[in-house]
């Protein structure tokens, strides 16, 4: 996943496989998301969703997920719905397996070009998904990936 080097105070999109990833063991996977939401409540960035996030994240969080939403609460970071905006994507370009994907996790994207073009998760497939076709490119690469396993906290900026 490519990525863009910005500072200052932005706006991510967290995909609720990171909310549920991220733990209280030592497990990588679960230290390296917990280290990335850790990271953003030190950071003066936020976190935007909508309904359809939010209600994920509500079935999926983790207990140290829960507890970092209220510490986020509690520096008037509340995590905050939203606007979405229109992708432009035709969904009937996209092979069957492809489409499934994308319609998926469409409000991550959705929501994502509506903020500030950041979208933090652990599944690739989204992002895999939208390689398959010309337009889903182009959506893809004006948004900013970010895996916490794979780059760690070093994207965010300080």
């Amino acid at each position: 996943m490519s990525s863009t080097s910005r500072r200052g105070k932005r706006a991510l999109v967290v995909d609720a496989s990171v909310a549920r990833a991220a733990g209280e063991t030592d497990h990588p996977r679960s230290k390296a998301c917990r280290d990335f939401l850790t990271a953003i409540l030190g950071i003066c960035h936020r976190v935007v969703m909508n309904p359809t996030i939010r209600e994920e994240w509500n079935r999926h969080e983790s207990r140290f997920t829960r507890k970092w939403r209220v510490s986020m609460a509690a520096r008037h970071k509340a995590l905050n719905d939203g606007p979405a905006a229109l992708t432009g994507l035709r969904l009937e370009q996209f092979p069957e397996s492809a489409r499934k994907a994308i319609e998926k996790d469409l409000c991550l994207i959705e929501t994502a070009l509506a903020a500030d073009k950041e979208i933090v998760t652990l599944d690739r497939r989204l992002y895999d998904a939208l390689g398959e076709a010309p337009s889903g490119e182009r959506v893809r690469d004006e948004i900013t990936w970010h895996d916490p396993v794979v780059d760690g906290t070093a994207k965010l900026g300080r």
